[in-house]
């Protein structure tokens, strides 16, 4: 079992690890999250295994935890290419929120890639389908119960208010608008 670094509630490191199911109250590791996003303003995601565990055929975007060593961006990026195949740069890599959970801090990160479905290499113990979806249609899996909703409402609010922005002139002033209405 892998090792994971341990935090304190106020997210601060501390000096020892332990194995991910060892933590106990006040005790948190750290989770990493990554949404990508291709030109056509549509999602990937992947289909965990219908073996598997823990939410069966369900749909999410890349994520898992970080280990031993890890910091957020570098578990993120090892997760990408574990889990997809993807090698992203840590300068593509945008953090856009950070959440905790029970035993974890959640911390999300966006990458804009057009990377062909074809071009991926999906971890076999771990995901059997990836797709570029539209946001809408991502929503509409969670409201199904088909994909999981985790981090989901941070990068929408990211999105809605930093990434799907435009600048127009209106009247000869600034003004920001969406660019897309779902």
């Amino acid at each position: 079992m892998d090792k994971v670094d341990i935090y304190n509630k106020r997210h601060e490191k501390m000096n020892y690890s332990k194995g991910r199911r060892e933590l106990v109250d006040g005790e948190y590791r750290l989770s990493c999250f990554v949404w990508i996003i291709n030109d056509q303003d549509e999602i990937l995601v992947q289909q965990r295994l219908a073996t598997a565990k823990n939410c069966p055929n369900m749909w999410e975007t890349a994520s898992g935890g970080a280990i031993e060593g890890d910091d957020a961006l570098s578990g993120a990026m090892r997760e990408l290419e574990e889990e997809l195949g993807i090698i992203a740069n840590k300068e593509d890599m945008c953090f856009i929120g950070s959440f905790a959970r029970i035993n974890d801090f959640v911390e999300v990160f966006l990458l804009k890639s057009n990377v062909s479905i074809d071009d991926l290499t999906l971890q076999v113990d771990e995901v059997q389908d990836a797709k570029w979806i539209t946001i809408s249609d991502f929503e509409k899996l969670i409201e199904d119960g088909k994909a999981s909703d985790t981090s989901f409402d941070v990068f929408k609010k990211y999105y809605d208010k930093f990434y799907n922005m435009t600048l127009v002139f209106e009247d000869g002033k600034p003004v920001l608008k969406k660019k897309y209405i779902w």
